[in-house]
């Protein structure tokens, strides 16, 4: 048993009692000791991100990896095609869902000076039938904003939102604001907890009794439609962007210099669910089709040929992800 293996069997050990006093045991946890990515993770690929975002988020490995335990997202300032800099972002959409309950990762960020937007947060597993915002959006996590970098207080203040609607003309958000704590969430590891059930959303960090965001989602609301179905995971660290009010390259002060990096590391991500609520999906959706050229032919969801070296690396299609099994 490695170093970790014996800090995660003595952390579960030692708040077993807590989550239990709570109804809530651990239904799936991602500890990232092994390599997930297509299996729990999607790792998005596109130069053409949403929000004016300045970064181009690639499957390379220096922009997703995992390594020494943790998911690592890495920003850097370069060139790559028509964007200045590259980043990762992942999903676990078709791979990973779950409806109510508790989730919490424990997050490394970096300073975040002027320019990075590091996010934790989760959209409905609908999103590709329904399309955003009305599969919803639940943002447990965002750092970097504007108001935040011209209060020079961007290390540590932290957002909370959701967001919903049947189409974007008629989308409709809740917010925290800008809740400014006294401790430094990037000078190490801190957890980030969504606490969800019928009734309400709330969002913690480091186990605080306090919930820094708090939204009602009972039933007979305009809103709780959107907020009581499968929802997928998602991590990212976005370079510039709308909700940093900064949308030229020279003015990221985060990443001074070509070759300049940031890294976000996920130690791990949790679910916890109440006794007897269980009900996380898991599972990539992969079709395998013999042919009579191939007899290992795979195809992606959407139906595309693609195919896999013998170790089963991971194959990108645009935004979509196989992996062979071996």
């Amino acid at each position: 048993m490695n170093v970790k293996q014996i800090l995660i069997f003595t952390f579960m050990f030692l708040t077993v009692g807590a989550v239990h006093a709570q109804d809530y045991e651990l239904v799936w946890s991602d500890e990232f000791d092994t390599n997930t990515l297509g299996t729990n993770w999607n790792v998005e690929v596109t130069d053409a991100p949403y929000n004016n975002e300045l970064e181009a988020y690639t499957s390379c490995p220096d922009n997703v990896a995992i390594a020494d335990g943790n998911l690592v997202l890495t920003a850097r300032r370069e060139s790559y095609g028509s964007r200045s800099f590259t980043s990762g972002r992942v999903n676990s959409l078709h791979m990973v869902s779950f409806t109510h309950g508790k989730i919490e990762a424990r997050i490394k960020l970096p300073h975040l000076a002027n320019g990075l937007w590091p996010a934790f947060w989760m959209m409905g597993e609908d999103f590709d039938t329904v399309n955003w915002p009305k599969c919803g959006e639940i943002d447990i996590m965002e750092m970097g904003m504007k108001n935040a970098i011209n209060a020079n207080t961007t290390d540590n203040t932290v957002a909370g939102t959701i967001h919903w609607g049947e189409s974007i003309a008629k989308h409709q958000q809740f917010s925290s604001g800008d809740k400014t704590v006294s401790q430094n969430l990037t000078d190490g590891y801190h957890i980030f907890t969504c606490e969800w059930d019928d009734d309400y959303l709330k969002f913690y960090i480091d186990n605080d009794a306090t919930p820094y965001f708090t939204a009602t989602i009972k039933k007979g609301f305009s809103r709780s439609a959107y907020f009581h179905k499968p929802y997928f995971l998602i991590f990212n660290l976005a370079v510039g962007g709308d909700f940093t009010g900064i949308t030229h390259p020279d003015d990221i002060t985060a990443l001074p210099q070509d070759g300049s990096e940031a890294k976000m590391l996920i130690d791990y991500v949790r679910i916890y669910q109440k006794k007897g609520r269980h009900n996380v999906s898991t599972g990539i959706r992969e079709v395998r089709q013999k042919t009579s050229a191939n007899n290992d032919a795979w195809y992606n969801i959407t139906g595309q040929r693609v195919t896999s070296d013998s170790r089963g690396l991971l194959i990108h299609q645009g935004k979509k992800i196989i992996r062979q099994i071996q």
